[in-house]
């Protein structure tokens, strides 16, 4: 990252989805701390050494590294064009920037290394870039990535990171009193409210209705249809 990019807009972006993170943790009781040799271009180990570190071509231009409890967590930005080329390049680089950041964690913490890729103002609406989202989402190489497309306008940006939330490591789903206590036929007030995505609401139903009368099978489908929310 360069000096003019630390005042970028896109750093900007990055910082406030940084902070937003960090309050959601702290809500739960996670250890919070800045991570920057997640985003550095140099392999653990290899200090000093050019064979130990990536070109700049090869990495994302801004990136930002940080420790949520156990999970490390990479947080970056999607180009501003809905084009699968552009995204795809995005993912390589992203991508390598996640072996480096590997490097520097121990082994049994790998496997929650989490990357957050952030779309462009007004992402949030356009079919374009939902297709896109999935298509990132459904790339488990390396690491977990999770995509956040932001709404047209900012006033909506904490409601729509909140939805956005609930799709992650930080979301308590269990505590939740809809979720905890509301019996199945108010599940659409549940979605309503926020606390059940409206696909996996209708999910649902239509397992209630069409096997209620086998509970085993419908546990493992509500339970499986929860596992899937906002990526069908």
């Amino acid at each position: 990252m360069t000096d003019n990019d630390q005042f970028s807009p896109g750093v900007e972006t990055l910082v406030w989805v940084e902070h937003a993170l960090l309050h959601y943790a702290a809500k739960i009781g996670l250890s919070v701390k800045p991570a920057p040799k997640l985003a550095s271009q140099t392999f653990q180990g290899g200090q000093g050494s050019p064979s130990a570190q990536l070109e700049a071509r090869d990495l994302p231009s801004i990136v930002r590294g940080l420790q949520l409890g156990r999970y490390a967590v990479l947080l970056g930005l999607l180009p501003e064009d809905a084009r699968e080329g552009e995204i795809v390049e995005t993912l390589r680089r992203f991508r390598n920037q996640c072996v480096v950041a590997r490097s520097h964690l121990a082994p049994n913490a790998t496997l929650d290394l989490q990357l957050i890729l952030v779309g462009p103002r007004g992402s949030e609406p356009s079919d374009s870039w939902y297709a896109l989202s999935l298509m990132v989402e459904r790339d488990e190489r390396v690491a977990r990535k999770l995509v956040w497309l932001r709404p047209a306008e900012a006033t909506k940006d904490a409601e729509s990171f909140n939805d956005f939330i609930k799709r992650t490591f930080l979301a308590r789903p269990w505590e939740h009193e809809d979720l905890s206590m509301a019996p199945l036929d108010n599940i659409s007030r549940a979605a309503t409210e926020g606390g059940v995505p409206r696909t996996t609401a209708g999910e649902w139903i239509k397992l209630a209705t069409e096997i209620s009368s086998d509970p085993t099978a419908l546990v493992d489908g509500l339970v499986q249809a929860w596992e899937r929310r906002g990526t069908t």
